[in-house]
């Protein structure tokens, strides 16, 4: 029996189960119905065992990783040497007009507010004197990736006649879910992170709150070098910001190899984002007689993008043939088998990828790293 069967067993022992239990055990030469001596005395006994019970099969679940939750989860982690990953709070990049359009500079610290019902309030984090200005959301996760337009002041500027965000810069992630924190807890992964190995820039990266994930090449340009290739919250490629901010951390620009970063003396650490590789999509599709093709072609590429997301959240997994190296293929197969299952399709041809009948095997080398991202989608019915 698994402690997870030990904790339904536990489960299922509720109050009729004490209840029997206990009037099994008084002799059949005394009334044992409901409203009987017996059965008032032992009735509250039984509940209490019930609630004994209940509390067991909480404890045995909150005590193992595989069943832990919430804050339970948080204390296996810490017992791991880690800790869930926080929430973070998104940068972005502003610019500031009077009435004429000439630039207005702000101050840090000054603070904007998005238009909405329910508004994304930011603090400016760096002025950059000339019209433009780095600020932060004010609230951590991921509401405020998507958010590019105009902003309200809420610091007062007689100045000012226009402000928009521009661009965001760094995007936030959301808290660790319990899932996403377990499985980095049961990872298989035998490897150890110590002295500048590989694992040890996987941890090192990871523990940067704005790196979504990172692809490692050691000696890319000969002993002592190593690469990152990052990418941001988002899974896409990291600004040029979140890059030199990594860059910092990690081996710092002024005193590359010397060890005043996280990296080890003597590395010199290389941090850039991938280049991005666009797989434009054609297929021929039978749609139902009540279905429209125009929201099939919508329902399709919703679909699909779905997919890449989930092929970038494996960008950074080591290949698990070789341990080492990187590898990922976007499979024609995939694509197919996840438009037949959209609502309305009843058949559909497999898809050309970038005009070629064949499979997509992204590099991965020490000079190029490609990221998988959609293109065009051409359906046809």
């Amino acid at each position: 029996m698994n402690p997870n069967e030990l904790a339904d067993e536990l489960e299922a022992q509720n109050y009729d189960y004490w209840l029997n239990l206990m009037l099994d055990n008084v002799p059949n030469d005394i009334d044992k119905r409901e409203g009987s001596i017996i059965y008032d005395a032992v009735a509250p006994a039984a509940m209490v065992s019930a609630q004994q019970s209940l509390s067991l099969a909480n404890i045995i679940r909150e005590t193992y990783i595989k069943t832990a939750q919430g804050e339970f989860l948080d204390y296996r982690a810490v017992e791991h040497g880690t800790s869930r990953y926080a929430a973070t709070n998104a940068e972005v990049k502003a610019r500031f007009n009077d009435d004429d359009g000439n630039p207005v500079n702000v101050e840090v610290g000054d603070r904007f507010a998005s238009i909405a019902e329910s508004p994304i309030f930011y603090t400016v984090i760096k002025a950059n004197n000339d019209g433009t200005a780095e600020m932060q959301a004010e609230e951590a996760g991921t509401s405020a990736n998507s958010y590019i337009g105009q902003v309200l002041p809420v610091t007062p500027n007689d100045n000012l006649a226009w402000a928009k965000i521009t661009k965001v810069t760094i995007p936030a992630r959301d808290e660790e879910t319990d899932d996403h924190l377990r499985a980095r807890l049961l990872n298989s992964n035998s490897w150890v992170a110590y002295g500048g190995n590989v694992a040890d820039y996987l941890d090192m990266t990871s523990k940067i709150s704005d790196v979504g994930a990172t692809q490692v090449y050691p000696t890319w340009d000969g002993p002592g070098t190593v690469k990152l290739v990052i990418l941001n919250n988002d899974l896409m490629p990291a600004s040029q910001t979140l890059v030199k901010k990594v860059k910092e951390e990690i081996d710092p620009e002024d005193n590359e190899t010397q060890g005043y970063g996280l990296a080890p003396i003597d590395h010199q650490v290389t941090v850039v984002a991938p280049e991005t590789f666009e797989v434009n999509i054609t297929m021929n599709v039978t749609i139902a007689e009540n279905a429209n093709i125009d929201t099939i072609r919508t329902n399709i590429k919703a679909s699909l993008e779905e997919l890449f997301k989930s092929l970038r959240k494996d960008w950074s997994t080591i290949d698990s043939v070789t341990g080492r190296g990187y590898k990922l293929t976007v499979y024609r197969s995939k694509i197919l088998s996840r438009v037949m299952t959209l609502e309305g399709v009843t058949n559909a041809t497999m898809p050309q990828l970038n005009g070629k009948d064949e499979d997509l095997q992204l590099v991965f080398t020490n000079t190029t790293s490609q990221l998988p991202v959609l293109g065009e989608v051409t359906v046809n019915g």
